[in-house]
């Protein structure tokens, strides 16, 4: 029912109410009626009070038995509502779990990057390392060959010592034989003076040689004590080197594992996004958005925005419509999910065109069976229902308007037939005219006539 049959229906009752209510007022107030001990005027307003609220009872009542779709409104709202708060609480659980695997996947990201650059650094820092021992290593194997070089020229010099040693000896004894002949040869001083003069000379020219001689040894001593440190100290900077070598691969060793271990939790992490990615396609595939009606003229612009404004309602960033061709009102179209991409809804229409597909009072479905018992009853009626939605979908209704009859239908269908015997013919009619644009009207009802194929005998119809 549109807006302004409701409005006028509600202008309808309210003046039959004040004309009843005023009609009753007189009425009472004309036999002076008296109730609970009050004047016969104030009687009369009690009256007409009371029958106010019953007639506006009476008009609710029937409002909600004629008009099931705001019945099942009413009764339904609050399941309704908490659907609609668990779905919020859903989403923004999925939103959440969804921001912090993004969050965990930067961050491990990030990691990973550094890490890299860390082994880059190390790896360079190892090849100097290695550079600088095989620098050494060459070093060292020159320090020893120049050693050993030294420790050569030190047994020469070794052996002229002793040459120069035993020189010195030859010397002293030659000396001391030439002192015992000069004391005995005193006489030939003068001409020996020559010869001791020169033989001092020489004896000098033998200390200063020898002299010089032991200034080089012990430089050459000194020398070597210099290489022999440094070949310590070389050893050392090896054996250090070694060890931080040592260091740096067991660090490196570490660090490959922390980056193994960290690449196969990105991976997990990878997975498990892809994983919730795949569940919220799963989740949009097939996710009701209701239906809209579009007047005439309007075609889809107004799906965009209907489907826009559903989508950001869901928790999405927006909508993307599909549409296989243009769609041009008056009609309904239904909006329904049908997958996810870079956080936007795809939202696939189906368009209902508008038009009278079933005149008030038409039969969509009828059945002559002989009454038996409340099953087979159940089962002829619930037959008729499939074979009324079967014409329905047929004439162009949308599958979601395709479903009669409800549990308060076929209970009143069962209701017509409680209590009756013999045989009985049933049809779903149309109560009021129906527009595929809108939810059907459909009732269960007795019909007259003769019995038809289903009874092979002639039968007298039921009443």
């Amino acid at each position: 029912m549109t807006f302004w049959a409701l409005l006028v229906l509600i202008l309808l009752l309210s003046a039959l109410v004040a004309y009843l209510g005023d009609k009753v007022a007189k009425w009472a107030g004309k036999r002076h009626y008296r109730l609970f001990g009050l004047r016969p005027r104030q009687t009369a307003t009690l009256v007409a009070v009371l029958t106010g609220v019953g007639i506006a009872l009476f008009s609710y009542l029937g409002f909600l038995l004629v008009f099931r779709e705001a019945r099942e409104t009413i009764l339904e709202a609050e399941a309704i509502r908490q659907e609609r708060d668990r779905l919020k609480v859903e989403r923004e659980d999925l939103l959440r779990a969804k921001e912090a695997l993004e969050a965990e996947a930067a961050r491990v990201l990030a990691e990973v990057t550094a890490l890299r650059t860390e082994r880059k650094e190390l790896q360079e820092a190892l090849e100097a390392a290695e550079a600088l021992r095989r620098r050494r290593e060459a070093e060292l194997r020159d320090l020893e060959a120049r050693l050993k070089v030294l420790q050569g020229q030190v047994e020469g010099l070794k052996g002229r010592l002793w040459a120069l040693e035993e020189e010195k000896v030859r010397l002293s004894a030659l000396l001391s034989a030439r002192e015992r002949a000069l004391a005995e040869r005193e006489k030939a001083l003068r001409s020996l003076a020559e010869a001791a003069r020169e033989a001092e000379l020489e004896a000098k020219r033998r200390r200063e040689e020898r002299a010089r001689l032991e200034a080089d040894l012990a430089l050459l001593q000194a020398r070597l004590r210099e290489a022999q440190r440094e070949r310590q100290a070389l050893k050392a900077e090896a054996e250090a080197a070694q060890a931080r070598l040592e260091e740096s691969r067991a660090e490196l060793r570490r660090t490959e594992e922390r980056v193994r271990a960290l690449l196969q939790q990105a991976e997990v992490l990878q997975g498990e996004r892809g994983q919730l990615a795949q569940r919220l396609a799963r989740l949009s595939q097939g996710l009701p958005l209701g239906e809209v009606r579009l007047g005439a003229e309007e075609g889809r612009v107004a799906l965009e925005r209907a489907a826009e404004r559903r989508a950001l309602l869901q928790g999405f960033r927006g909508a993307e419509l599909l549409l296989e061709e243009e769609v041009r009102g008056p009609g309904v179209a239904v909006l329904e999910g049908a997958g996810y991409r870079e956080g936007r809804l795809l939202v696939r229409a189906r368009f209902y065109p508008e038009r009278r597909a079933f005149a008030a009072r038409e039969v969509l479905a009828s059945a002559t069976f002989r009454l038996s018992t409340p099953a087979r009853h159940r089962e002829v009626l619930e037959g008729l229902g499939e074979e009324a939605r079967r014409k329905l979908l047929g004439a162009g209704f949308p599958p979601e308007y395709a479903t009669f009859p409800s549990p308060e239908e076929l209970a009143r269908g069962l209701a017509l037939l409680e209590g009756r015997r013999g045989v009985a013919r049933v049809g779903v009619v149309a109560v009021q005219d129906l527009r595929t644009s809108e939810r059907p009207l459909l009732a269960f009802q007795l019909l007259g006539g003769p019995p038809g194929p289903e009874v092979p005998v002639p039968t007298r119809e039921v009443r």
